[in-house]
């Protein structure tokens, strides 16, 4: 288990690395399988089950959080955006940018709201893995225990029994309307 959560974290970091210096040649599963030595079956299969998400729904919504970010922060054509985030035509991005985040790119730019970015997976999280930070102290003889009194407040539940995972629950909550999580 320990050796996936690795292989999938190399994944991760060659998939933003490539999006950040436009290597999207460098973005296929077959190149990324060869590069850990799996197949592509065993790797979309691994992949999914660590991180929660399909492989291709992964890249494209990282992509879209890439290509968002200089729609907003730049003034460049919205078409040279597409093609440099590996879109195939600028109706193939304004669709999948539509679809992720409910507007279109020029709309968007006009009117910057916050949106739910699909953020950087992080399966090798040294946590969960029972590793703890680099530097973290060996010994617990500094710590002190004391307790605080939290004052009375509301609790809001929200369930979603169809989500598979913490993001793709986000992604499903902004798909209702009302939903102003």
């Amino acid at each position: 288990m320990y050796e996936w959560h690795k292989q999938i974290q190399i994944i991760v970091d060659e998939i933003d690395e490539c999006i950040r210096h436009y290597h999207d040649e460098a973005l296929t599963l077959r190149f990324l399988s060869h590069k850990l030595g799996y197949s592509e079956f065993h790797t979309t299969r691994k992949f999914k089950e660590i991180s929660g998400m399909q492989f291709r729904h992964y890249l494209r919504y990282r992509k879209l959080a890439f290509a968002l970010k200089e729609v907003r922060d730049t003034e460049r054509n919205i078409l040279d955006i597409a093609f440099d985030y590996g879109f195939s035509s600028h109706e193939a991005f304004t669709r999948a940018f539509k679809g992720a985040y409910g507007v279109t790119p020029s709309e968007y730019r006009k009117n910057p709201k916050p949106v739910v970015l699909r953020t950087k997976i992080n399966p090798f999280d040294r946590y969960f893995l029972g590793f703890g930070e680099i530097g973290m102290m060996k010994s617990t003889d500094d710590i002190k225990i004391y307790f605080v009194t939290i004052p009375a407040h509301k609790f809001l539940h929200i369930k979603n029994y169809e989500s598979n995972g913490y993001w793709d629950f986000w992604q499903k909550q902004s798909l209702i309307p009302g939903q102003d999580c």
